[in-house]
């Protein structure tokens, strides 16, 4: 039953294979860069510095702009200036005040005149649409934009939209939904805000433009520019010159952005794919219940019909639930397959099973709408936590005897220590949880100019190191290290989730996560080694000795 449940594996990762080569036919080609400039902080800054508006526009066209980003004033912009408030507008306002706060940032109407001013300098003009709850003129349809700015947290009608066949930019982390949205009209935006770009360097915002753009499927960057006491309108331009430079030694270009062609691959390749899912996790099922083995393959195959029937009738649901059953159960099952003589073989056996599952979780999140983040993994919490319980089940047994133990009280202070290191890691998945300090930004920012891709934290540091331990321990395949080991195996395929993130960024990022992580635990195991020799021969105070 197993070679026939391997079987089935191996032919869903060719047709997996096939998808991620079409993929990276449609990813490769798109290189072009377009940058957006603020129109509002222009503004400020004319204001400030006492140059003229039409100035400043015309250095931004010699200097290769060729788009500026237009806003609609604002609810409190026009109640500052003692303007009139629409009736609809204040119909849907709240009644207390204290409760005007989000309202006050809304867009009310845009000025014809800075469309007028835009075009005049020989400049594109890209209007800022944002989700409002009442109506604003769409003035900008008469300048026919190439490129609309979509931000927001509530939907995007296509009344707003007003049948316009421009190239619509979502704002990263920012983005609204879509009505009957087309993929392959979309691209994605990365901005840095004015109070960030009051305290950060210029490399550091080099950085951050760079890695959006090579990491995460960014076309489009909206850039501001640095206010008098920043440094004005000379550091701007040079920051201008700089970025475009980066771009190009990272092999982009400067000029109007793309997107992405429309794919989707055959249903065939999709539901060969998930029967190559549910045949991994009937093999890891197996493993864990071997005395219910007939129970796990009936459903394990009923299972897979139900994802198949999916599959026709709701596939993006389909394709997510899918994915996450691949990113739970490979890392499971490659720690269970720690084939080879030597420990070097079984590490790499281990390694080889989580790339088989991250080449299945590609041939599930497909299609254009996942290269652009309309649609997106879900379960990333799920997927960090349930590989380490499932790991944590099947180690259970020299776990009790290990609770049976007198325990130092030097041990129960280092457990608390786990588990608060257990606290962080689960806030510190996803995009919002515990802010990243200044040291640890610098780290990652001193890999990325080493190596162009940074290999992940988790795997380099963590997981990796704690499979070499655990391989070299008396029991590899029940070691109670294995629940560390996972982290690094479920971080590896959790990057291939990031469909957003080029394919060769991914498989650089884990070849260097894997080879240096192994590295690491070679290291630890070799001060290990010494501290134990070291301890071995200290008569005196005994502290701390490794038994």
């Amino acid at each position: 039953m197993k070679r026939v449940l391997w079987t089935v594996i191996l032919i869903a990762a060719v047709a997996a294979l096939i998808t991620a080569g079409q993929r990276w036919l449609v990813e490769r080609p798109n290189r072009t860069v377009e940058i957006v400039y603020d129109y509002y902080g222009l503004q400020q800054l004319s204001r400030e510095a006492g140059i003229p508006l039409e100035q400043l526009l015309g250095d931004l066209k010699a200097a290769g702009v060729e788009t500026i980003a237009l806003q609609a004033e604002s609810l409190g912009e026009r109640m500052l200036a003692g303007g009139p408030v629409p009736g609809e507008v204040r119909a849907e306002l709240p009644e207390e005040l204290t409760e005007l706060g989000p309202f006050l940032t809304l867009p009310l109407a845009f000025e014809a005149e800075q469309f007028q001013l835009v075009k005049e300098a020989g400049l594109k003009a890209a209007p800022k649409l944002n989700t409002v709850p009442w109506p604003v003129e769409p003035i900008w349809v008469d300048f026919q934009p190439e490129l609309l700015i979509l931000s927001g947290q509530g939907d995007i009608t296509r009344e707003q939209l007003q049948g316009s066949s421009a190239v619509q930019a979502l704002v990263e982390f920012s983005a609204p939904g879509l009505e009957d949205a087309d993929p392959a009209r979309v691209v994605r935006l990365h901005g840095i805000s004015a109070r960030e770009m009051r305290v950060l360097s210029d490399e550091r915002i080099l950085n951050r433009y760079v890695r959006a753009v090579r990491e995460r499927n960014i076309r489009v960057l909206y850039v501001r520019p640095f206010m008098v006491e920043e440094g004005g309108w000379p550091r701007s331009l040079d920051l201008l010159s700089a970025l475009g430079s980066r771009l190009q030694g990272a092999g982009f270009e400067l000029g109007t952005a793309q997107p992405f062609a429309l794919w989707q691959p055959a249903p065939m390749l999709t539901a060969v794919v998930a029967a190559g899912i549910w045949a991994a996790a009937v093999l890891y099922g197996q493993l864990l219940f071997p005395r219910l083995s007939l129970l796990v393959l009936a459903g394990g195959a009923l299972t897979c019909a139900g994802s198949l029937v999916l599959l026709g009738s709701a596939p993006l649901l389909a394709k997510q639930a899918l994915a996450l059953v691949a990113a739970v159960v490979f890392p499971c099952l490659a720690l269970e397959c720690q084939w080879g003589k030597s420990r070097f073989w079984q590490a790499q056996s281990v390694f080889g099973v989580s790339l088989l599952g991250a080449l299945l979780v590609v041939g599930t999140l497909t299609g254009t709408e996942f290269l652009v983040k309309m649609a997106e993994f879900r379960g990333v919490k799920l997927m960090h936590l349930l590989p380490i319980a499932l790991v944590l089940f099947t180690v259970v047994r020299p776990l009790r005897e290990f609770l049976r133990q007198e325990i130092p009280v030097r041990w129960l202070l280092g457990l608390g220590a786990l588990g608060l290191l257990g606290i962080v890691y689960v806030l510190r998945t996803g995009n919002f949880g515990i802010p990243v300090s200044d040291l640890e930004v610098r780290l990652r920012e001193g890999l990325e100019n080493l190596l162009r891709v940074r290999p992940r934290t988790k795997e380099l540091f963590l997981g990796h190191p704690a499979l070499y331990l655990a391989l070299r321990s008396t029991n590899p395949k029940r070691s109670w290290l294995l629940p560390v080991a996972v982290v690094g195996q479920l971080s590896l395929i959790n990057t291939f989730t990031h469909t957003h993130t080029f394919l060769w960024v991914s498989l650089l990022r884990t070849l260097y996560g894997w080879v240096f992580g192994y590295a690491f635990g070679w290291l630890l195991w070799r001060i290990y080694q010494w501290g134990k020799r070291w301890l071995a021969g200290d008569s005196g105070f005994r502290l701390l000795r490794v038994r």
